[in-house]
């Protein structure tokens, strides 16, 4: 229980990194380009030789049934999240004035994207800490540059209120955590397996609608290719530590 919190805790600092890398670096292109196919390589690992098996072995009868509508569930609520988040790929110029807007819709939406995110790496860190690590790893890759673009957002802003965003935004990824702790204690084995299904949801929209289409966007296939299998192998290697 306390390690799997402490995954969470890590998970949360890596996000806070992207804001840190926003601010020392100036040419973050390069960087976010290999960070997003290492997360695809290791997000696709996750998916299909942790998180499947796992659910396959936990679930049972028509436990599979709730598993692949806990599957689309954690779709949807990622899609519901997302929506309120502008892209955070590019360089999007906005009037002063709508800056205030943006930037407090932005953090909203990933803060509560955030608490789904440390509630569900703490159910699968809690079954297998191998599968936990590898899982807060890959969403850790993914959220560095979201907290880039958060900074670069909030950077505009007054102190006090850029401050209270910059500080809230990873601190929600361990109230997530700390939520899932709470109400392990009323888990069984086969809601256990549905919680697992919403992990594998959120992963494969990770997967098919942000990374993916990031990866396709890019021209650098000369790191983009190895960074993908080094994700990939990330992850294999892994399977072999439980």
């Amino acid at each position: 229980m306390t390690m799997a919190l402490f995954i969470v805790f890590c998970l949360s600092l890596m996000f806070a990194l992207g804001m840190l890398f926003a601010r020392l670096s100036e040419g973050m292109e390069r960087v976010e380009k290999f960070i997003t196919a290492l997360s695809l390589g290791a997000m696709i690992g996750v998916a299909f030789l942790d998180l499947v098996p796992e659910i396959l072995e936990e679930a049972e009868g028509t436990s599979y049934i709730w598993a692949a509508i806990a599957v689309v569930l954690g779709i949807v609520i990622l899609k519901f999240l997302d929506r309120f988040v502008p892209e955070h790929e590019g360089k999007e110029e906005s009037k002063e004035g709508n800056l205030a807007h943006i930037g407090i819709m932005s953090a909203v939406a990933i803060m509560l994207h955030n608490i789904v995110e440390g509630m569900t790496v703490y159910s699968v860190a809690s079954a297998s800490l191998k599968g936990g690590l590898v899982l807060a790893l890959s969403v850790a890759l993914h959220n560095i540059p979201m907290g880039a673009f958060i900074y670069s957002t909030m950077k505009s802003e007054k102190r006090n209120m850029r401050n209270l965003v910059l500080l809230s935004a990873p601190l929600s990824t361990f109230l997530g955590g700390v939520l899932m702790m709470l109400l392990s204690s009323f888990l069984s084995p086969s809601l256990f397996a549905i919680l697992m299904s919403l992990a594998l949801g959120m992963v494969l929209y990770i997967i098919f609608w942000e990374l993916i289409p990031s990866v396709l966007h890019t021209k650098d296939w000369k790191t983009t290719v190895p960074s993908l299998v080094l994700g990939l192998l990330l992850v294999l290697v892994a399977s072999f530590l439980e």
